[in-house]
């Protein structure tokens, strides 16, 4: 016997899906950029070293109730995705890149990003 039987469905459809893009304005993107660099620019030399990556990494895997301890492969790898230019160091620009990749509003003139 099918248990939903009684339920009337509506057009609507859940989904896990999330559309990334669109959630804040350039503005605001850089704004987040910025936050995040103070809080994981331990140093305060204006960049995130690759081993405060791995900070970030925990934290990121800490919001999402997950507990993770990043391998230095797991730091290597994802500085290397991070950091566009190669420089050893993940910029404010790099940041902000990802936060317009991610979560900044998309117009239909905008291309698409290289992440």
């Amino acid at each position: 016997m099918d248990p939903n039987k009684q339920i009337k469905y509506s057009h609507y459809q859940i989904t896990d899906a999330v559309n990334f893009g669109g959630v804040l304005e350039p503005d605001q993107c850089k704004q987040l950029a910025q936050r995040i660099l103070a809080l994981y620019d331990g140093n305060s030399d204006g960049n995130i070293d690759s081993f405060e990556v791995g900070y970030m990494l925990s934290d990121c895997y800490r919001a999402m109730n997950k507990g993770f301890n990043p391998t230095p492969t797991d730091i290597a790898s994802y500085s290397r995705i991070l950091d566009r230019k190669g420089t050893g160091r993940v910029t404010l620009e790099d940041i902000e890149q990802l936060c317009l990749r991610f979560f900044g509003a998309k117009s239909d003139k905008q291309q698409p990003s290289q992440y």
